[in-house]
């Protein structure tokens, strides 16, 4: 695209398989955010003023999480639609090998466990399935 002359592209991966539209600029001088936006993910939908409570839309909430140590993050894509079909199945654990570490997922306990390191890390379940 960049020897055609185009400045940027946009890859609508939302509209294609239902994630995200990715937006990639070939020159970083280009990019001039004009507004940043910070906030704290709020889960329990109690806790949110009624006013500005709104139905999930796009890939919101579609995902599992995973609690790194300092943000939460999205499980792998293919984990991730194990653990949903996991969840719609009823089990409550599930054994996955993601690179080259095996996991235990207990989707009772919201927990993850890397079986070679003992790490465990908190989990959340997505809120539309």
């Amino acid at each position: 695209m960049k020897s055609d002359g185009y400045d940027c592209v946009i890859g609508d991966r939302e509209k294609k398989v239902g994630t995200f539209r990715e937006f990639i600029f070939f020159d970083v001088s280009q990019v001039v955010p004009e507004y940043v936006v910070i906030y704290k993910r709020q889960f329990d939908e109690l806790k949110v003023p009624a006013q500005m409570r709104r139905k999930a839309l796009g890939t919101t909430g579609r995902n599992w999480l995973v609690k790194l140590d300092k943000c939460w993050t999205n499980a792998a894509l293919e984990a991730n639609q194990k653990l949903i079909a996991a969840m719609k199945d009823g089990q409550t654990t599930v054994e996955l090998e993601i690179g080259n570490y095996e996991y235990l997922f207990d989707l009772a306990a919201l927990t993850q466990l890397n079986k070679s390191t003992g790490k465990s890390r908190p989990l959340h379940a997505p809120m539309v399935t």
